[in-house]
């Protein structure tokens, strides 16, 4: 599906009202209700979460807050683009990078491929299915993802399928950050460093 432009705000805007409160919706649904790609949704979907508006009800599925319901029954329009409006709280100090791109995609996801998340997150960025895989490669490692035993079916008969990931360790909004030096992942959300070891 190829992504409709939309003016400043206008992408979150449509995302909020689409919402009801108390009801958890799926990127999938949303992806078929709105006509958006997935990559438009995760970055509205992750906007929307960073300013209180949206919450993760369950793994995949988001909903309103009581703040993001009350935005909604007001009418609110945003008028900025991916930053969003200030809502007074006070803003994280998080990169717009791939790997936060993708830790927000993952989030979002109840199963993934990495293709899955290369086209959600990639935003003219170099080498993303390699960084992609590293990164998966890392967070398996440090126990934050499962690989599923069943791979999705690819498209070639010879095609062994394709790897299907699970976020098993979702410890909040802020991608963990790999650190050579000490081989592990400093979680931001828990303030630690979580080393990345193989499972024997």
């Amino acid at each position: 599906m190829a992504e409709q432009n939309h003016g400043p705000g206008e992408l979150l805007t449509k995302v909020l009202h689409h919402l009801v409160g108390g009801v958890c919706l799926t990127i999938d649904v949303l992806e078929a209700d709105l006509g958006l790609t997935r990559r438009q949704i995760s970055n509205a979907m992750s906007t929307l979460v960073r300013h209180g508006l949206v919450e993760r009800a369950e793994a995949g599925c988001y909903q309103l807050t009581a703040d993001g319901e009350v935005a909604r029954a007001e009418g609110r329009v945003f008028t900025s683009g991916p930053n969003g409006p200030h809502t007074g709280r006070a803003r994280k100090p998080w990169r717009d990078t791939f790997r936060q791109r993708a830790w927000s995609a993952m989030r979002m996801s109840v199963t993934f491929t990495i293709g899955d998340i290369v086209v959600a997150a990639s935003v003219d960025d170099r080498d993303s299915t390699s960084n992609a895989m590293k990164y998966a490669r890392q967070l398996t490692l440090a126990g934050y993802l499962m690989e599923m035993p069943v791979r999705q079916k690819g498209t070639r008969l010879t095609s062994n399928g394709f790897k299907r990931f699970r976020l098993i360790r979702d410890t909040g909004p802020a991608a963990p950050v790999y650190r050579e030096k000490k081989k592990a992942l400093y979680d931001y959300n828990l303030r630690e460093d979580v080393p990345c070891v193989r499972n024997s």
